[in-house]
């Protein structure tokens, strides 16, 4: 097994414009690490540039202790899961399984007992005579995964492998894989586009856009720290609300919607950049917002544009008024079409979630006038140019 390492790595496919901007990023002997982020981010670039798929324009490739930047791909002992399962259709289970022992000339018996270790590990002991056709979906990938793990190698990369299967046998394979990379304790770097992929299987998660890295952190603290906007609205399913607002007056009350809700003196304490902060941007979790009663003050107004009953959990959108608050335009904060950057990421609604047990059980309906309470200990605050207010 081995570390990996990116460092300020490059990749321009076209001279000027990189499709991957001075990637830096760490992952330790026997990590999981899962790049994550929406399509076109360089997330698979990455990949390709750690498999030598594709040359590095700028910047170094370790593994281990060795850079491979001019190392040819099958001299980087790496084993890659692609999204299509790409397996030899003529050939059986177990042939597919030992093909890369039978071209490195493992001899015939060492190589049968090889298979059947893995396949036995994979549950696919019983389909080594079957043909890739006989196969579902879920068994091809363990297929394809048996290919690669009975390769030994130092790193495992898997490009959105799961994308092909139904969300049933999605969340079955996302256990089955991260087990088996427990039990093997080989270096792996996952690539999905799917957050609840990378918030359920990575010991840290690296978030991409537009080729830049944007924070790289456990699965948690993504969730609950997140460095700056576009983590904060890109981790979590439904998505943090952002709301304009603004820090004012000496007792420091936050202005948010057509309430004013005062900050306890312990969140400025914790988070001092509040005290200068002016106008803010701030980011609410569905967790963090409950409806209030008519009568409750530092509530914002709305109307519910619908509800979302998902069992234990009703997740109600709320129109809301944003009390004429606006953030400046950011100092080059504009977009190409002219817009500021901030402002586009302001929510139209405030989503609330609301449990089944709660106390508060009076249905709600789309059209209702409604009142939402938050709390900003719990909120989240950015500054005009997107960064966390810490």
């Amino acid at each position: 097994m081995a570390s990996l390492k990116l460092v300020n790595a490059t990749k321009e496919y076209v001279k000027g414009t990189p499709a991957l901007k001075e990637l830096s990023l760490d992952v330790a002997d026997g990590e999981f690490v899962v790049l994550v982020g929406p399509s076109g981010c360089g997330k698979s670039t990455a990949l390709r540039l750690i498999a030598g798929l594709e040359a590095i324009t700028a910047g170094d490739l370790y593994i281990g202790d060795v850079c491979m930047n001019d190392v040819a791909s099958h001299k980087r002992d790496i084993a890659m899961v692609f999204q299509s399962y790409a397996l030899y259709p003529h050939m059986t289970v177990e042939e597919n399984m030992g093909f890369s022992l039978r071209t490195s000339r493992v001899p015939k018996k060492e190589r049968a007992e090889r298979v059947l270790a893995v396949a036995e590990t994979l549950g696919l002991a019983d389909l080594l005579r079957r043909k890739p056709r006989e196969l579902s979906g879920g068994q091809r990938q363990r297929v394809a995964m048996g290919r690669a793990i009975i390769r030994q190698p130092q790193v495992f990369l898997m490009d959105e492998p799961l994308s092909n299967l139904d969300a049933k046998l999605r969340g079955e394979m996302r256990e089955e894989i991260s087990e088996l990379q427990r039990r093997l304790g080989t270096t792996t770097v996952f690539v999905t586009h799917d957050q609840i992929e990378a918030m359920t299987m990575g010991d840290r998660v690296a978030v991409l856009c537009d080729g830049v890295l944007q924070q790289v952190a456990a699965p948690d603290v993504l969730y609950t720290e997140p460095a700056n906007l576009f983590v904060a609205s890109f981790i979590g399913s439904p998505p943090m609300s952002i709301l304009p607002g603004r820090v004012a007056g000496e007792e420091r009350m936050l202005e948010v919607g057509n309430a004013q809700v005062p900050i306890a003196a312990d969140v400025l304490a914790a988070r001092p950049g509040l005290a200068q902060a002016g106008e803010v941007l701030v980011g609410i979790r569905p967790e963090h917002a409950a409806l209030a009663s008519a009568e409750a003050t530092g509530a914002i107004d709305g109307v519910v544009r619908s509800t979302e009953g998902l069992g234990p959990d009703t997740f109600i959108r709320i129109d809301h008024d944003a009390g004429g608050h606006r953030p400046p335009p950011a100092p080059t904060g504009e977009d190409a079409d002219g817009t500021d950057a901030a402002d586009g990421a302001i929510s139209p609604v405030i989503t609330v979630r609301r449990s089944a047990t709660a106390t508060a059980t009076a249905t709600v309906h789309a059209g209702q006038r409604c009142r939402v309470r938050i709390d900003p200990a719990l909120c989240h605050f950015f500054d005009t140019g997107g960064n966390a207010v810490r």
